[in-house]
């Protein structure tokens, strides 16, 4: 590795027995460094959380497999990082490429992923969900009126309606149906397999309870019109309300995610858009009537 390591990687890198000259730095973003590494049998890649709240991945990890959800494979862990196969190096899986979301068989084969997830995590998240990170926590009066000064929406009628409607938009979601969800999905989370007749996310650090539909939100908004029709069709349908309460709250969500990043990301500029337009105050109307 050129240059001088990062302490906490070389410290977790000696945990494992890793030499730290082996280390290749692929990111270090967001209180979060990840490297692909040179073992004994090969490569791995090695996660390390700089922000202990980010240290529940490696907890999230060993949930998934707990519950037979398909993800990538743990080498080991410690109290701050997490050693994982490095999918580059996998027979079986691949990671996938941005034009993998265009093809028939990886959208089904994402559908049946999420599908496996939500079945075995509603159980999960009713006997045992208390407590866990729920993206829409973040969803409180404070926040909202944080938004206004952050991104210039003082004028903002979408954001001024929400405020005003906020007690009613948390009382639907309180009565939403509680799953597991994995909050994150972009295709550099993804791997297919070789043969495209499966697919797996990774990056857990997201995951948490919520309603499911916000994880379909998050695919379609990746896929063309055809695709999404199929996506929701091999996923097994979602609920119309439920998918136009998470249209109501996402751009909301996203602005206040926004708001804890160290840079700003592009999406956010597309979430201002949404909440000042006047569709977004149409789909509030809708929703309350």
């Amino acid at each position: 590795m050129n240059g001088s390591i990062n302490p906490i990687l070389e410290e977790e890198l000696c945990n494992y027995g890793i030499p730290p000259e082996s280390a290749e730095l692929i990111r270090h973003k967001d209180g979060v460094i990840v490297a692909r590494v040179k073992t004994h049998s090969g490569t791995a890649v090695i996660k390390c959380f700089e922000r202990a709240d980010f240290t529940r991945e490696i907890a999230n990890y060993s949930l998934l497999r707990s519950l037979g959800i398909p993800t990538i494979g743990v080498l080991g862990s410690t109290a701050r990082s997490i050693l994982l196969e490095d999918i580059e190096a996998s027979p079986v899986y691949r990671l996938a490429k941005e034009e993998d979301v265009n093809d028939e068989r990886v959208v089904v084969a994402i559908a049946r992923w999420y599908r496996r997830l939500h079945e075995k995590g509603e159980g999960y998240v009713r006997l045992r969900g208390e407590g866990m990170y729920c993206e829409t926590d973040c969803v409180t009066e404070k926040n909202a009126a944080a938004l206004r000064t952050r991104f210039g929406l003082e004028g903002s009628n979408g954001l001024e309606a929400f405020t005003a409607a906020l007690p009613e938009v948390l009382r639907l979601l309180r009565s939403a149906p509680q799953t597991l969800t994995y909050n994150d999905f972009y295709y550099t989370n993804l791997a297919v397999r070789r043969d495209l007749t499966g697919a797996l996310m990774f990056d857990h650090n997201l995951l948490g309870k919520g309603c499911y539909v916000s994880d379909l939100k998050n695919v379609m908004y990746q896929l063309n019109e055809d695709n999404k029709r199929l996506f929701v069709s091999a996923y097994g349908g979602a609920d119309e309300r439920l998918m136009l309460l998470d249209s109501v709250l996402s751009p909301v969500v996203s602005l206040i995610s926004a708001m804890q990043r160290d840079i700003f990301p592009f999406w956010a500029e597309e979430a201002a858009k949404e909440l000042s337009s006047e569709g977004y105050t149409e789909k509030l109307r809708e929703l309350l009537n």
